[in-house]
């Protein structure tokens, strides 16, 4: 099907609309109030911008040393703007991405395809409509902000590899370095991204070139990600280092051993399979049991119809292979179509190792429904039958999709307010928090003098009497002077209780405050503020 050519002029044309159409989906979406939002977004850009890094002690627990420096504009903007309007400009940005999608589709897409603008506007939307990157819309997760930043290292490298044997050697040293740059930048701020990196970087490996222009591009390309962190991320692997021993502290403790932690890696390890055959049926869980990859329920077809896809067309490269028979998956696949399957597979596997995490494969969902058609079109070559084809999947993941929620509230101005109790004494007072609930959030509204530690959570435990961190808040409790008090959740008060007593100290029994804030949605448990006394 060939579109007339002002219909192919129009569909180039809409996609330029996207970020606006998304910035105004972000606003029918609601305003954001998602678990890390409460416990981290907002608090680590506060105390980075007030150098509260030494006064508080992991009042956003593992995530309190976190590079503070993503989350700084988002800090800034809600202080300076209209809360909408901070939520039209992250969707806007979110929106871009279609851009990039266009872009990379028009790499790998064969330049007389007939219906291609179709196609092209069809996997892009398909793209920015995933259940992963829909949950996000709006929020200050910056996965799909961060995205962007891979999208155009996968867009560069497709640029390199396709003009490889007509560009000059020092235009494509120059391509290549910036495409790390790009995806290292995005490193440097958010630590997971690393296993785009990987995937970019290790694809080069797999294409048709010799090998040492295959390992010449890859060092290339690790070059420039090594500087991208160094911008983004190097001052803050600086800081660990000097104050804690440990640039990725807390991760990685069982190596680096730092004396402020325990021996441990820190890393969340709750949805990694066990076993062989979770990992096969891994890609599954984001249709079929999406509680195995993420805290929130959804459903989307995505990354499984690419998965049994990509695994079809590799079975039949393998039996034309095996019997020397040439087959259309032997023929002509160019080196960028297959660096870009490359690219998803190897990302996936490094992704499925370290975290297994949906959130952080979100590019991988974008990514898909163009690996999708690409391998459509080995089956149905540039026919009539392709386009059919494509339209089928095309409803399907529409209807079958069913976007996550990770917290939504109706929208409040100013973006977030906390009743803070007035205290008499906010220079000599000390506030204890325990639990593993979010709490971090309302800290900005307290006194800037209030010293807040967090004795127990899911990064330091209060019977812990040999780290560092717990040596050294012991010490802040036990010559503290003046008034301390409690902050925890009434569903934790049990913990709060035991906490307190490894501390010598238990809840006064008069009735504690309630902390009202906008970002707690309807039923939440309330936060609450108490008094404490010694035993």
């Amino acid at each position: 099907m060939q579109f007339p050519l002002p219909v192919t002029v129009l569909l180039g044309s809409l996609r330029y609309f996207l970020p606006v159409l998304f910035g105004l989906l972000a606003i029918q979406f609601g305003q954001d109030a998602n678990w890390d939002l409460r416990n981290y977004h907002l608090y680590i850009p506060y105390a980075f911008l007030e150098n509260r890094l030494g006064w508080d002690v992991a009042p956003s627990q593992v995530a309190n040393f976190y590079n503070p420096l993503l989350y700084v504009p988002f800090y800034l903007g809600l202080r300076i703007l209209p809360v909408k309007t901070m939520a039209f400009l992250i969707g806007f940005l979110q929106g871009a991405n279609g851009l990039l999608l266009w872009k990379i589709g028009d790499r790998l897409l064969p330049p007389g395809l007939s219906g291609r603008s179709g196609l092209l506007m069809g996997v892009t939307l398909l793209g920015l409509t995933g259940a992963l990157f829909l949950s996000e819309l709006g929020t200050s997760f910056a996965d799909t902000v961060l995205s962007l930043f891979v999208l155009g290292s996968l867009w560069l490298n497709l640029v390199v590899l396709d003009g490889f044997h007509t560009r000059k050697r020092s235009r494509t040293v120059f391509l290549v370095v910036g495409a790390g740059l790009l995806v290292g930048l995005a490193v440097g701020l958010k630590q997971p991204l690393a296993v785009y990196a990987v995937g970019l970087c290790s694809a080069f490996l797999l294409a048709n070139l010799s090998w040492p222009t295959r390992v010449g591009l890859a060092f290339g390309f690790g070059c420039g990600v090594l500087l991208g962190i160094s911008f983004t991320g190097g001052f803050w692997l600086l800081e660990m280092w000097n104050r804690y021993g440990n640039p990725l502290f807390p991760y990685f403790n069982d190596f680096f051993e730092s004396e402020w932690g325990v021996a441990g890696s820190y890393r969340d390890e709750r949805f990694l399979p066990r076993t062989l055959f979770d990992v096969l049926l891994f890609p599954f869980s984001f249709a079929l049991a999406p509680l195995r990859t993420a805290e929130i329920a959804f459903r989307d077809f995505r990354i499984p119809l690419f998965a049994v896809l990509l695994l079809a067309a590799a079975l039949h490269r393998l039996q034309a292979s095996v019997r020397r028979l040439p087959g259309r998956a032997e023929q002509g696949m160019a080196n960028s179509t297959l660096y870009f399957f490359a690219f998803c597979l190897l990302t996936f596997l490094v992704w499925l190792r370290l975290f297994a995490i949906g959130r952080y494969l979100v590019v991988a969902e974008m990514v898909a429904p163009l690996g999708i058609l690409l391998l459509l079109m080995k089956s149905f070559g540039q026919s009539r039958g392709l386009f059919a084809a494509a339209s089928a999947v095309a409803l399907f993941l529409l209807c079958s999709t069913q976007p996550g929620n990770w917290g939504r509230v109706g929208w409040s101005s100013p973006f977030l307010e906390v009743a803070v109790p007035s205290l008499r004494e906010p220079e000599n007072t000390l506030v204890l928090l325990a639990g593993t609930d979010p709490q971090a959030y309302v800290i900005p509204f307290f006194p800037k003098e209030v010293r807040f530690l967090r004795i127990e959570s899911y990064f330091i435990d209060a019977a812990d009497t040999e780290s560092r961190f717990a040596r050294f808040m012991r010490q802040v409790v036990t010559t503290h002077q003046g008034p301390v008090f409690a902050l925890y959740r009434e569903y934790e008060k049990e913990a709060m209780s035991q906490a307190l007593a490894a501390y010598g100290l238990q809840l006064d029994q008069s009735s504690p405050v309630e902390l009202a804030s906008s970002l707690e949605k309807p039923g939440n448990a309330p936060l609450l503020f108490a008094a404490t006394r010694k035993k």
